[in-house]
């Protein structure tokens, strides 16, 4: 596997890790500091929107090539649902209150997705996940 491979899901692993950070840090900024929580509400769903295309983007990129030289469907099933439940956190379709839970899900389905193609991609072929 060559560096710029592993990369894309290195810096997957990265964004998903953030987008958790980012979930559990952001109540206790706002609790300790309530002048931010008229901001952050005002850029809430931009900023989301504009993190959930940047994991499209490259978490679409990672999965898609590491498929090519394992050809796991699996990963890439795992990863589009992960992507899923993070686009249904962003769009608020159950409200404010289970977008955390819901980002927070998404991101680490996303993530688990990023660490099997990694493994996958060091085997190569013959998965057993084909």
């Amino acid at each position: 596997m060559t560096p710029a491979r592993a990369r894309f899901d290195f810096i997957g692993l990265i964004l998903s890790g953030s987008c958790l950070v980012h979930c559990l840090l952001l109540p206790v900024a706002v609790l300790t500091a309530p002048a931010l929580a008229v901001w952050l509400g005002e850029t809430e769903t931009t900023v989301h929107w504009t993190l959930f295309f940047v994991a499209l983007g490259v978490s679409g990129w990672a999965l898609l090539t590491g498929y090519r030289r394992h050809g796991a469907m699996l990963v890439i099933a795992v990863g589009a649902v992960g992507l899923a439940v993070m686009a249904v956190a962003a769009a608020h379709l159950f409200g404010s209150a289970a977008e955390a839970v819901l980002t927070v899900s998404g991101a680490s389905i996303v993530a688990l997705a990023h660490v099997v193609n990694l493994r996958l991609t060091v085997a190569g072929r013959g998965s057993i996940l084909r």
